[in-house]
């Protein structure tokens, strides 16, 4: 009996082993894809979310900053969002472009929606030293462009690898 139970475990054991290896090997799976009615909604709350916290991480907490979800026709061509700022005041409004604008899946779009959160903040830190905008060349606006994409692509990067499952 105990060597039937014996034959039995050394049989089992393995068959438990894989199971347990192919379920940590298998890829995890993506949340399913909301309504379309609802995507608006949820890409809002969600936005108003990370926006605090980008606001805490870029200390930029003394100023009031509201999210606008906008079509592209509130925004300039080409261009996913944008920001509009009063120093004095330390108000900032950031345009993002609505979550029904997209044609992509809705994890995909949240991230992009964040990127142009972010990016639109690194200009908002940045507003002291651009403050004379409308002087600047457009050679230097594109190189402004190019370095504040950088910068939020860079983190971005870090706070997804330290929250995968935000």
């Amino acid at each position: 009996m105990i060597s039937s139970i014996l034959r039995g475990a050394k049989i089992l054991l393995p068959l438990v082993l894989l199971g347990a290896a192919v379920e940590t090997c298998v890829a995890p799976e993506t949340p399913p894809e909301p309504p379309f009615r609802d995507r608006g909604p949820l890409a809002d709350r969600y936005l108003s979310e990370r926006l605090t916290v980008w606001q805490n991480r870029l200390k930029l907490q003394e100023w009031n900053v509201s999210l606008v979800l906008s079509h592209p026709g509130d925004l300039r061509r080409g261009t996913l969002g944008n920001i509009r700022w009063d120093a004095d005041k330390k108000t900032a409004r950031i345009r993002v472009l609505d979550a029904s604008e997209y044609h992509r899946p809705f994890h995909a779009t949240l991230d992009d929606m964040e990127f142009t959160v972010v990016h639109e903040l690194i200009h908002l830190e940045l507003s002291s030293v651009t403050r004379h905008e409308e002087s600047r060349s457009a050679e230097s606006r594109s190189a402004e462009e190019d370095a504040v994409n950088r910068m939020a692509e860079s983190l971005l990067q870090l706070d997804r690898k330290e929250s995968p499952t935000r």
